[in-house]
């Protein structure tokens, strides 16, 4: 049986108040997931909750679960952060009902972001709490939402703004799932990857730099090593700070203030999130060589960076005064003062609350070409 800790494919051990669990990074592992929920609970039943994009995969880990004796569902929601909302958990509710779904049964997300946080948003709520675990198969949820415990569903009115705190039992990262992405979504991924180095680190950032070409073709030791690395930079700090009260999580918005704008103030249609962040961050970058925390040599490096991995510089028309409205509405705002995360230099991120409007407009000006 595998260890939970000595799993060459371990990439980390996050530390929560409800619990431990790891977080495996490997290729091919998918199949393995029957034996690792054995190793970490007792349960029969799996309810597998996948959508249109995913269920590839998911069939995968169906496979696996009944191969290790355990009995799994599958519920497949239509693709798209439209979908994620309470209508979709409803249905999701009014299935595990019909199925008669017990609290020791496990909840199981296979799929992208929005798979991870209505599933974990179901698991959290549906009989006070069912265990789940988290296997990402889009880069972006293997680097960002599928770690941490932060589920939720969006309102009409923002991302997000309906969730909880809820950690998985685990999170299995199969990375030869990423060879059946589209090409832009495996892209919009590599923006949080290459965040994790820029806000915390340099030798991530020089890793991603120097080995592009084996990175984005999915090289299996080169793209699994910096998907473990990238991802043990976000269990560290989940690690430190669970609940976002110590200042320290925060750190991870890097991009996300513009970036959430952005997809807010589009309808979530018109950008996928790694490409809104890339936008943001390049916004963040610009308003941090304004107030001297960066160097005019440190912004071109991210640019360059984000270039290479063919994420956008800038997002084309947009309604700035809807964007400007977004950011104002964002959970990261307080008394209406939005808390910056900026970068005091490349690999040091820090936060601000003093950036002038009249400069977050200019920016937003700047992003707003083709």
């Amino acid at each position: 049986m595998t260890s939970t800790t000595d799993a060459k494919d371990l990439a980390a051990i996050v530390n929560t108040s409800q619990g431990d669990y790891p977080i495996w990074v490997g290729w091919n592992i998918i199949e393995e997931i029957g034996e690792r929920v054995h190793s970490i609970l007792d349960t029969s039943t799996a309810y597998i909750i996948t959508d249109e994009g995913a269920h590839r995969q998911a069939r995968r880990a169906q496979f696996a679960l009944e191969a290790a004796g355990i009995a799994a569902h599958m519920f497949i929601m239509p693709a798209g952060e439209t979908h994620k909302t309470l209508e979709t958990v409803q249905l999701v509710y009014r299935w595990l009902a019909e199925r008669k779904a017990e609290r020791g049964h496990l909840v199981v997300a296979v799929g992208g972001g929005v798979v991870g946080d209505l599933a974990g948003f179901c698991a959290a709520t549906y009989l006070r709490g069912m265990p789940f675990a988290q296997v990402p198969t889009s880069l972006l949820a293997m680097m960002d939402a599928a770690i941490g415990g932060k589920v939720a569903v969006d309102l009409p009115q923002g991302k997000n703004l309906v969730g909880a705190f809820y950690q998985p039992k685990f999170v299995l990262s199969d990375v030869s799932a990423l060879q059946t992405l589209p090409p832009r979504e495996l892209t919009s991924g590599w923006a949080e990857a290459i965040k994790h180095g820029l806000i915390l680190d340099r030798e991530l950032l020089a890793s991603f730099e120097r080995d592009t070409g084996p990175i984005k073709a999915l090289e299996p030791d080169i793209a699994t090593d910096i998907i473990r690395r990238s991802v043990a930079i976000k269990a560290n700090i989940v690690s430190q700070d669970e609940r976002e009260t110590l200042g320290i999580r925060i750190l991870l918005n890097y991009g996300h203030t513009i970036g959430h704008a952005i997809e807010s103030a589009t309808g979530y249609g018109s950008f996928l999130h790694g490409e809104a962040v890339s936008v943001g961050m390049m916004g963040a970058a610009y308003i941090g060589e304004e107030i001297g925390l960066m160097s005019a040599d440190e912004v071109e490096r991210q640019r360059a960076v984000l270039a290479d991995y063919d994420l956008p510089l800038t997002c084309g028309e947009m309604d700035i005064d809807a964007v400007t409205n977004a950011m104002l509405s964002d959970k990261k705002t307080a008394g209406r003062a939005i808390r910056w995360v900026m970068l005091d230099g490349i690999g040091n991120a820090t936060t601000r609350n003093d950036i002038p409007p009249s400069l977050v407009r200019r920016t937003l000006e700047r992003l707003a070409v083709d």
